[in-house]
């Protein structure tokens, strides 16, 4: 049995809701659930850092926590998607530098959303 995956994003990042979506639409197993940093859910169950800085997603799979390019691949491995085979051709220090650089300039490549917002009725959504 797979075991239940929580992202934690950014949840007034534009890229970040449409990466989001792209998960949701792809998740066949229905093993991954979402909550955005910004949220009461993320505040009680996830380490301070990763919500004072908003630098990378966080993927708790289990009783263990992944970020940057290794938290993406864990979601590429779930989903059974063909780019997760990049983790054996890209060396996780090169791939969490694109991660980096891409996580530094989404705001000004892709823009943001004036305030958080997230869907109350959805039980993927963890909030509380």
């Amino acid at each position: 049995m797979d075991s239940k995956i929580i992202i934690f994003y950014d949840g007034i990042c534009i890229l970040c809701n449409n990466a989001v979506e792209f998960v949701i639409k792809r998740d066949k197993k229905n093993t991954i659930f979402f909550s955005p940093l910004q949220s009461p859910f993320a505040k009680k169950n996830i380490d301070q850092k990763y919500i004072e800085s908003l630098n990378t997603l966080v993927v708790q799979k289990g009783n263990k926590v992944f970020t940057k390019s290794r938290g993406a691949f864990i979601i590429l491995e779930t989903l059974n998607h063909p780019l997760r085979y990049l983790k054996y051709f890209l060396p996780t220090f090169i791939a969490d530098i694109i991660y980096k650089l891409i996580a530094i300039k989404r705001y000004s490549w892709f823009g943001k959303k004036e305030e958080c917002i997230f869907p109350l009725n959805n039980p993927k959504f963890l909030i509380d």
